[in-house]
């Protein structure tokens, strides 16, 4: 039995040098292998490994253990009284942790005892098996963990199991991680889309602790009523620890907030607002790109880029590329610089009345333009005037949530789009919930 020690190393051991570890010796504390000490480094406690058998199949090669209780008794789940004497027992073959690159099976008597005290017969709980379960809870953890990073499918044929299985083991370890209420103690709730499916308007609302940095509810569209039955089932106690909530430009949002969380200051995410200014520039572009001549058409041509990205990030090839990008149109150029200048007001300053008094003066001057897209965004931004200044209180943004919805697209790609939502749910909550 010595040599089955061999073909389990100890889970997330990390030796980076053998040579090291011998002189680490002298401070461990050493135990001779015995049938108990060996079951626990199995991660199979309360067994005694018997017998081993090795199978190949094909190019697998499949590694049996065979095993018995170490002890006669075992603890009623209703009374909690030992009992002695088992009157029944059901031989079982359960999936574990794969051992020196076989798969491995566990096979052990499975025990049901009747109560003296409680008069009634039950079946003996073992540590490490959930019960009806067919895999180990090392093997399904190992499960879980890979799912996090890896699609379904791929699990699936890699460890030689059915997708069925897989999701099920995943589901049952994710329920379990995101049973505890997220929503608790939050002060900073973020709310934001992002859109599932390109291309065809369809949406997913993501809730995050914007303090904690981690989400904390997927909601299943973006409609308000959809956003107020999950601010309903907030407890009073959930609803007065939230004090500030960042939202996007979306109208619905707002008026469910206002309306379910009175106490709490709103504020337009700056970056929403920022992107709504991004956004008229970009509409600049192609609409000078149709109407210019030959010479401007390939200036403007494949540069969208460089107008959207921050001009205090462009390498010094890029802003050579923008000065010629700039003086080939005017109108361009002053919606550009505006949009930079709106930018630097909201990374520099950092009191609510001189902010408003720098964005009032930007306003006369993006209106004075007569340019219809910087009217659109200066529309757009009275409409969110006191929810943008309220940014300036405390300076609350939603910036981390962009790495979320990478995120989020990360999941939804190696899925290739999810059919079941609330198999995303739990996706994106494990992943991106903090657990």
């Amino acid at each position: 039995m010595g040599m089955l020690l061999l073909l389990s190393p100890p889970t997330g051991a990390v030796v980076k040098d053998a040579a090291r570890a011998v002189k680490r010796l002298d401070s461990l504390t050493i135990q001779a292998v015995t049938a108990e000490t060996l079951s626990e480094l199995l991660g199979l406690p309360g067994m005694r490994v018997t017998r081993f058998a090795v199978e190949q199949q094909g190019e697998g090669r499949y590694l049996h253990l065979f095993c018995e209780h170490q002890h006669e008794v075992a603890i009623c789940p209703r009374c909690g009284k030992a009992m002695a004497g088992g009157y029944d027992h059901k031989d079982r073959c359960v999936r574990h942790l794969d051992i020196w690159r076989m798969r491995t099976l566990v096979h052990f008597p499975q025990r049901r005892f009747d109560c003296e005290v409680c008069g009634k017969p039950f079946t003996e709980a073992l540590e490490w098996i959930d019960p009806k379960r067919r895999q180990t809870r090392a093997y399904e953890e190992h499960i879980y963990r890979r799912v996090q990073k890896t699609p379904h499918k791929h699990v699936a044929l890699q460890e030689g199991l059915s997708e069925s299985t897989v999701l099920d083991i995943f589901k049952k370890w994710a329920k379990e991680a995101t049973r505890r209420p997220r929503r608790r103690g939050v002060r900073v709730p973020g709310v934001d889309e992002i859109s599932v499916r390109k291309g065809h308007k369809q949406y997913t609302l993501v809730l995050s602790d914007l303090e904690r940095r981690a989400v904390i509810d997927v909601l299943p569209n973006r409609q308000k009523d959809t956003l107020d039955k999950w601010l309903d089932h907030l407890t009073e106690e959930e609803r007065r620890a939230i004090k500030v909530v960042s939202i996007d430009m979306w109208k619905p949002y707002r008026q469910a907030v206002r309306k379910k969380l009175p106490h709490a200051k709103i504020v337009a995410d700056r970056f929403h607002v920022m992107k709504q200014l991004n956004h008229q520039l970009d509409l600049l572009r192609p609409a000078l790109q149709k109407k210019a001549d030959d010479a401007l058409y390939q200036v403007l041509k494949g540069n969208r880029w460089l107008l959207l990205k921050n001009r205090s990030e462009l390498k010094p090839e890029e802003e050579a590329q923008l000065l010629v990008i700039l003086d080939a149109s005017d109108e361009l150029r002053n919606i550009y610089l505006l949009k930079e200048e709106f930018r630097t007001i909201c990374d520099k300053i950092n009191d609510r009345a001189r902010a408003e008094r720098f964005l009032r003066a930007w306003m006369w001057k993006a209106v004075a333009t007569g340019s219809r897209y910087l009217i659109r965004f200066v529309k757009t931004l009275r409409n969110r005037w006191h929810e943008f200044l309220n940014y300036f209180d405390d300076r609350v943004t939603q910036g981390f949530v962009e790495g979320i919805n990478r995120a989020i697209r990360g999941i939804i790609n190696r899925a290739f789009g999810f059919r079941d939502f609330d198999n995303f749910r739990l996706q994106v909550l494990v992943e991106c919930g903090g657990t």
